[in-house]
């Protein structure tokens, strides 16, 4: 069996989710809109990070970026 490759740089997106201060949906869009054109495609949430905003966010902006 093969292991998965894993990117050694990713993105973690706890802040999109306001955990540290709020985040305006254009700001969490802006930032994961940069992360994306700096060309990281590894992203890491979870369902606690704003209660489930920054899972949200993530999938709304990969969505358009298949």
């Amino acid at each position: 069996m093969s292991v998965p490759e894993v990117p050694r740089l990713g993105f973690g997106a706890a802040n999109v989710g306001n955990l540290y201060r709020e985040v305006s949906d254009a700001a969490a869009h802006a930032i994961l809109e940069a992360a994306w054109d700096a060309g990281i495609r590894y992203f890491d949430t979870a369902s606690h990070h704003g209660l489930g905003l920054s899972e949200r966010r993530l999938g709304a902006f990969l969505r358009e970026h298949r």
